[in-house]
């Protein structure tokens, strides 16, 4: 009997994250795979519904249906981590990613999300300015912020002073952090 396949792009659709977070997941032993003699990958489909089961039950009531999530984060590994844990902790979020903060500002005018989940230290408009462009705009300062950054308070202060009320999250950050600020009722900025 042949194993029903789907395409590692259907299995990300189905479990709400990217194709590279997929391929890692399949690096890591987390879900079987193969390759077509094309050398396309394929993915046993009752193993990706099996994990969409899992991730429903585990974490589902945990988020709203329709939340949105803007990430922002120029650093690919750590912007991967970062997805595959939102993707564990709000399974039936729509999360959408940029490596800039310019991009990401543009992309909150048009759609302004539940959550804002960035960087500080970004190519061409950093964080913070982000930041307070958006926190400027009564359109869109009721989002949701988190900050991440690697940098010792120190080094912080060459951005200026962090919004009043943000949660700052040291990277690496760990699924456990980010679980606790996305679950605080106090999360939200200031008006």
């Amino acid at each position: 009997m042949q194993r029903k396949s789907i395409t590692t792009a259907q299995a990300a659709e189905r479990l709400g994250v990217s194709p590279q977070t997929i391929q890692k997941w399949v690096d890591a032993g987390h879900l079987p795979a193969w390759k077509t003699m094309g050398g396309h990958r394929r993915l046993d489909a009752d193993a990706v519904d099996r994990m969409v089961d899992q991730r429903n039950s585990h974490f589902g009531a945990h988020a709203p249906v329709g939340e949105s999530i803007l990430l922002v984060e120029d650093n690919d590994v750590t912007a991967a981590v970062l997805e595959a844990q939102i993707g564990e902790l709000r399974p039936s979020a729509r999360l959408r990613v940029f490596g800039d903060g310019f991009a990401a500002l543009l992309d909150a005018g048009r759609e302004v999300p539940d959550w804002l989940i960035t960087d500080i230290d970004l190519p061409g408009m950093d964080g913070l300015a982000m930041i307070r462009q958006l926190q400027s705009n009564p359109a869109t300062r009721a989002m949701r912020i988190v900050l991440a950054t690697s940098h010792t308070d120190a080094e912080l202060q060459r951005f200026g002073p962090l919004p009043e009320g943000v949660p700052l999250l040291r990277k690496p950050v760990t699924a456990e952090a980010l679980a606790a600020v996305l679950d605080a009722p106090a999360a939200r900025t200031a008006v």
